[in-house]
């Protein structure tokens, strides 16, 4: 079984209204995807310019079609364009919640988990 996938986006913000303004747009397109589970907008208490956009999906191939789709074209990529330039995709393979913990097989291939 395979365990949810995240995209994490991070930014340095100058201009926090703008950002804030920007993603209920983002979120929505999102949201009219499948696969997509719940979106959250967080700032860094340790560095107050830095922001991060986090995204749950039911799997890798959901945020893949989600991002390539002509809505996230036309609203999320431009979005997109001042990310911090790092990974920003990730598929869970252990999860705890407070009474268990679960592994999940990696959705990826055996050459890739190098």
């Amino acid at each position: 079984m395979h365990g949810p996938f995240y995209s994490l986006w991070e930014f340095d913000v100058v201009d926090a209204t703008s950002l804030l303004e920007a993603v209920p747009s983002v979120l929505q397109t999102l949201q009219q995807r499948d696969g997509f589970v719940a979106g959250h907008v967080m700032r860094s208490p340790d560095e107050s310019q830095r922001y991060a956009v986090h995204c749950t999906w039911t799997d890798v191939g959901s945020y893949r079609r989600a991002l390539g789709s002509t809505d996230a074209k036309m609203v999320v990529w431009p979005f997109l364009a001042n990310m911090i330039d790092r990974p920003s995709a990730f598929e869970c393979l252990i999860a705890a919640d407070g009474n268990s913990i679960t592994r999940f097989e990696s959705s990826l291939g055996a050459e890739d988990n190098s």
